[in-house]
């Protein structure tokens, strides 16, 4: 039985993985052997456990990355401790190194970030801790700031180790998954693509379905006032001439059916925006109207509106509407179509007189009918307002006078914004699609975590150089004799007058290279002629019997 190509790439995966951690070992374990040779006494023993702790620091770095970390981690902290409680050892700074790849390592394979911190804490704890006992054994206040300087040191360093590479690896996971969130999301798309093509077919028909409505309605509207006329017209007054037309409305009406019927019977694509009513104005579809019998004025302000716009097919459409309502409703009422062209919108508004002997009553909301609720759902979905019913408008306002007749008259008002086509990328109503929103999230999930790989480490490194370079100050400038005070001490002055006149700390005499001999039998302080850089000069005062035995300048080269 052969294994499966799927086992054997996941083998072959397994293989150069646990050569890449055998090969990292061997770097480390070489980097740590060739340091401690050159700074420690017994180099080849802390080699030889090194070489066990990382062994098993890279044993678990792919299963376990951040118990691998924390496994180096340990290591760069007991020699820190070492160093803080002797304050004679150096720090290797090959297991820095090695921590800096393994906090790398777990940045890419986790996003916790409580694992993290849990680490650096316990670190500057342990250190601390450390830094204090010695502190205590020492009792010396300058000493103490010293270690506290050191101390910010070994902050800084750790940040450089564990922070900086882990927030980098963050950095490297969410990139890699942004370099494949294009397939994936691809992948999708192929997924969904034939449920995208049915919705925008029945969307399609459902546009058709609406538009043959309002257009037939239309139509038969129109052909129900001449058959009137028709009725009420007086025998061989042109009959004839009425009945042919009636007959040719039938006919083109018949004609509109068959080519809606014929439309959604093909399955092509279209746009849900476009119809057969979005290439006649609003001046054609009036005259249209007046041909048929009813008593239109059209009262146009502003430039012509483009009926193959989408305002313009839904002036159109209300229009439209509000006329066949008129002729359905109101037979024999006069209707006023006024069109308001602004800067950035379009006021419609039709209004009819009422019939003379009063007429059934029309709907005025949303749900009052198909016709009226498709217009609503089509000028609120384009972000302006419709409202139908005697004497309405959009904003409220009463109907001009002469608008309505007894009670009845009804007005259709619209207020139809420009609408813009929606831009690429976006979805029916302008929204970002599931793509864009998912691609623009990595990218933003992306860029803040360079910004914090960056901003973070500095900030830290930032902030220990400002305390560390306060501290130092602080201690320098109080170390400083003044020249007029030492002037003022003479030899053989009480100790304790002489300790009043000087500054609160003095200067370590182990940063002193081979001084002057100091008088027999008495004990040195020194201090700071000036607080500068390099090896500024120094006082020298010697105590012996309670009395201050010596005192000299010592320059330094």
């Amino acid at each position: 039985m052969r294994e499966h190509p799927v086992g054997l790439r996941a083998v072959a995966a397994r293989w150069r993985g646990a050569a890449a951690d055998a090969g990292l070992w061997a770097g480390s374990v070489a980097l740590v052997a060739l340091e401690t040779d050159s700074v420690r006494a017994a180099p080849a023993a802390e080699a030889a456990v090194m070489a066990v702790v990382l062994a098993a620091a890279f044993a678990l770095r792919r299963r376990a990355p951040f118990a691998a970390l924390g496994v180096a981690l340990a290591a760069l902290v007991v020699q820190a401790v070492i160093i803080a409680l002797t304050l004679v050892s150096t720090l290797v700074l090959s297991y820095a190194a090695v921590c800096a790849a393994l906090a790398f390592s777990a940045g890419r394979r986790s996003d916790r970030t409580a694992p993290i911190v849990a680490m650096f804490a316990t670190a500057a704890l342990a250190t601390l801790m450390a830094y204090t006992v010695t502190w205590i054994r020492v009792g010396d206040a300058r000493e103490t700031l010293t270690g506290v300087t050191d101390w910010a040191g070994g902050l800084a360093v750790l940040a450089a180790a564990v922070v900086a590479p882990w927030l980098l690896g963050r950095y490297r996971h969410r990139h890699a998954e942004l370099r494949t969130a294009g397939w994936e999301i691809a992948e999708r798309m192929e997924r969904a693509r034939d449920l995208d093509a049915e919705r925008a077919r029945l969307r399609e028909r459902a546009s058709i379905a609406t538009r043959m409505h309002d257009s037939l309605g239309h139509d038969l509207a129109l052909i129900a006032v001449r058959a009137a006329a028709l009725e009420m017209a007086p025998e061989g007054g042109g009959a004839r001439e009425a009945a042919a037309g009636l007959r040719a409305a039938a006919h083109d009406a018949n004609l509109r059916l068959r080519e809606i019927i014929g439309v959604l019977r093909e399955d092509a694509e279209r746009s849900a925006s476009g119809g057969g009513d979005g290439g006649e104005d609003i001046a054609a579809l009036v005259d249209r109207a007046v041909r048929a019998g009813l008593d239109v004025r059209l009262v146009r302000e502003g430039p012509d509106l483009d009926p193959a716009t989408p305002a313009g097919r839904a002036a159109h459409r209300v229009v439209q509407e509000a006329l066949t309502n008129a002729a359905r409703y109101a037979p024999g009422a006069a209707v006023t179509v006024r069109l308001d062209r602004g800067a950035d919108a379009t006021a419609v508004r039709v209004s009819d007189t009422g019939a003379a002997g009063g007429s059934a009553p029309r709907a005025t909301g949303p749900a009052g009918g198909s016709g009226l609720a498709g217009l609503y759902d089509l000028v609120e979905g384009m972000g302006g307002g419709l409202s139908a019913g005697p004497g309405a408008s959009p904003d409220g306002a009463a109907a001009p006078s002469g608008a309505s007749s007894g009670g009845d008259g009804f007005t259709v008002a619209a207020h139809i914004p420009d609408t813009a086509e929606p831009a690429p990328g976006a979805g029916p109503e302008g929204t970002a699609t599931e793509t864009a929103q998912r691609l623009s999230g990595a990218r933003r999930s992306a860029r803040r975590r360079l910004a914090a790989a960056l901003a973070v480490p500095t900030a830290l490194a930032a902030a220990v150089v400002a305390c560390g370079f306060a501290v130092l100050a602080y201690v320098g400038t109080n170390s400083v004799l003044p020249a007029e005070d030492y002037a003022r001490l003479s030899v053989g002055q009480n100790r304790a007058a002489v300790e009043r006149e000087l500054p609160r700390f003095d200067y370590p005499a182990r940063d002193l290279v081979d001084p002057p001999p100091a008088p027999p039998g008495s004990a040195c302080r020194f201090y700071l002629v000036e607080w500068e850089n390099g090896l500024p000069p120094v006082y020298r005062l010697c105590f012996a019997d309670g009395r201050l035995a010596a005192k000299d300048r010592i320059a330094r080269e």
